[in-house]
């Protein structure tokens, strides 16, 4: 079986402008140490974690990524700490992504959501 993996996105005020940074680690630890700093001092407005599986794709045998379902949003407190909501989605089985691409679900899942 393949390990899990965590793709993390920093996103910025404007949702619609796609992740001002992004990256991929081993652990979700990891990966939200990495996104705290810069959502708890105000330079990103969200991170968001998504728990996914390499996967190898047929059309050029580059690695994708496809999600298990689980997902975690930091979001700043008032006291500039970080708070962790973890979460799950149902996941469409032709859903994939790439390092370099944003988290095609979450332009849908932050309009209108808090």
């Amino acid at each position: 079986m393949l390990s899990r993996m965590y793709l993390w996105s920093l996103l910025g005020t404007d949702l619609s402008a796609g992740p001002a940074s992004s990256g991929i680690t081993s652990d979700a630890a990891s990966a939200m140490r990495l996104g705290e700093p810069e959502v708890a001092n105000g330079s990103a407005f969200l991170c968001i974690i998504e728990e996914v599986r390499p996967r190898i794709s047929v059309g050029g045998l580059g690695t994708i990524y496809q999600s298990t379902g689980r997902y975690w949003i930091g979001r700043r407190t008032r006291g500039n700490g970080i708070f962790w909501e973890a979460k799950r989605r149902t996941v469409d089985a032709a859903e994939v992504y790439r390092v370099d691409e944003s988290l095609c679900w979450l332009a849908g899942m932050t309009v209108g959501q808090s």
